[in-house]
């Protein structure tokens, strides 16, 4: 009713009328001065004006039409109601003082009555005064057309102004669902993943809490994840709102939970907190192993674009989790087939057994201490693991043979980088180890094999697994020589570092606590899970 007043105002003052603007309990709204100033001062000395207005108001109101009426000192008076989509919400008064009303005579009599100085309202009226009763239909119709014009007008502005924030809220639902889509990549882990989805919906669903529960160890999670933001909450709060509540309300696949009405005896979770609660179940195989939940909407309640827009992610998320559960039962199978492949390397000689681990763990340790990040760390250590992969090729003979090699046998030792980088070319996700595996031969002074790269050529990499591969070698027996002791395993490191060795990853090794270090790598047990706990790069 405000937006009618502040529209129609302007016209009414040019007009010479006086504009009221009533409720739909006939109440008047606050009114601003009024414009007609023979009107101003009439209506402060006479309140039956007020009463007048009001008994035509409540007419208008009752009947629903426009009607006209005239005034306790013969003012004109027109009513129009005002409908939104058909409901009444009030009414518009207009009035306006006609030109009988300002002749000499009646304009007297009028002075007299209210006791106004006659010569001074008589320069007012000559001003005020400039319409005849018979111009009231005219007004009233002037105004119903303005009223219905700045009615649509209205709707217009609402209906694109809803409009915009729809399209606003869609494009932001839009861009989370890209967003959540774009980031599922199998080799994130779970927790983050879905730590990421809950910020997100957090902000989008503008939410209170936002959180996700997963039970299926099956997804190679290792165990039950919990993971939530917003408002400070108690985990295991939410764990038990899960288990006890929501799961039980999930049972068949496809089923959602909308609660705009939480009943409060039953918030034995978060201590009466809890007024608006969604969820949506996470799947797999049809079967449900968690869900996605959101915690009281700020402000309003959830509606269906809500729960379509939560289920659209939980759905993603299932997604995700899935392709994860198939991607890391891939990397149990082909860590299998390495670790098998590896250790049939060192079976062909029994005193190099788990060489090849502990160069993998020398390896990882030592691109940590580089600051290589997760995904490179993951390729040194693959390497590391098959560094030696091209033995295979090697025969037995020249592995095992206990005293010293020949040059052809020797030649042909040197043969396993190039044996192993072939290998390995035909598994497309071990491509960013094979440089690794080729180079870790190779020496700083350019003297290594099989291609005899000095300095930088060499992929850092290929200098971290040829310093683990030595020391493993150097430290370790063999049927023809015991392993050199510490001091003189550190010594022969110093001396050949610059020349065989990169000087810089000399000093990370020898800086750690090397006695416990290697004394761990003997002695660890073969089957360690946590030597084996990487992932394909």
């Amino acid at each position: 009713m405000e937006v009618i007043r502040t529209a129609l105002e302007p016209k009414a003052a040019e007009l010479g009328l006086e504009l009221s603007v009533w409720d739909a309990e006939g109440q008047m709204l606050p009114a601003s001065q009024a414009s007609n100033e023979f009107c101003r001062f009439v209506c402060a000395s006479c309140r039956q004006c007020h009463s007048k207005r009001a008994e035509l108001v409540q007419y208008v109101l009752n009947d629903g039409q426009p009607s006209r009426a005239t005034g306790t000192l013969g003012c004109c008076l027109v009513g129009i109601p005002v409908f939104n989509r058909r409901r009444l919400i009030g009414a518009v008064i207009l009035g306006y003082p006609t030109r009988q009303m300002g002749d000499q005579e009646s304009l007297a009599r009028l002075c007299h009555t209210l006791k106004l100085d006659a010569q001074a309202m008589a320069k007012i009226a000559e001003q005020s005064c400039r319409h005849d009763a018979v111009e009231a239909p005219h007004f009233l119709e002037l105004f119903s057309r303005l009223l219905i014009e700045q009615q649509a007008a209205n709707e217009a502005d609402n209906a694109l102004q809803s409009l915009s924030t729809n399209l606003a809220s869609r494009y932001e639902e839009l861009n989370l669902l890209y967003h959540i889509s774009g980031s599922m990549k199998v080799s994130s882990q779970p927790q983050e993943f879905l730590q990421d989805v809950c910020d997100r919906i957090l902000d989008v669903m503008d939410m209170e809490i936002a959180a996700a529960v997963v039970y299926d160890v099956r997804t190679h999670m290792g165990e039950d994840i919990i993971v939530h933001t917003g408002e400070d909450v108690d985990t295991q709060q939410l764990r038990l709102l899960a288990a006890i509540y929501i799961v039980p309300r999930l049972l068949v696949p496809g089923d959602l939970l909308l609660e705009n009405a939480f009943d409060k005896k039953h918030d034995l979770y978060l201590k009466g907190r809890l007024d608006h609660l969604i969820a949506a179940p996470l799947t797999i195989d049809r079967k449900n192993i968690g869900m996605l939940f959101g915690i009281n909407k700020r402000g309003q309640d959830f509606d269906s674009f809500d729960i379509k827009l939560l289920s659209s992610i939980a759905g993603q998320s299932s997604v995700f989790l899935a392709n994860h559960r198939m991607y890391a039962e891939l990397q149990d199978l082909l860590m299998g087939v390495l670790q098998s492949l590896t250790e049939s390397i060192d079976a062909k000689d029994p005193y190099t057994c788990g060489h090849s681990r502990r160069v993998a763990a020398i390896s990882k340790r030592m691109a940590e201490d580089m600051g290589f990040d997760a995904a490179r760390t993951r390729q040194v250590y693959l390497a590391g693991l098959l560094h030696d992969v091209g033995k295979i090729g090697i025969p037995e003979a020249i592995l095992c043979k206990d005293g010293r090699l020949t040059d052809d046998e020797y030649n042909n030792i040197k043969r396993h980088p190039e044996i192993g980088a072939k290998i390995l070319r035909r598994i497309r996700n071990l491509e960013p180890i094979i440089a690794g595996v080729l180079s870790h031969h190779e020496r700083l002074d350019g003297k290594g094999y099989p291609h005899g790269l000095s300095g930088g050529d060499i992929p850092l990499e290929g200098k971290i697994i040829g310093l683990a591969d030595s020391w493993d070698a150097m430290t370790s027996h063999r049927t023809y020589r015991r392993g050199l002791s510490l001091e003189l395993a550190v010594k022969e490191l110093q001396d050949c570092a610059g020349s065989q060795f990169d000087p810089r990853l000399v000093e990370i090794f020898l800086s750690w606590d090397l006695e416990a270090f290697t004394k761990e790598l003997h002695t660890a047990n073969t089957n360690d899970p946590h030597l084996l706990d990487e992932q394909i790069p």
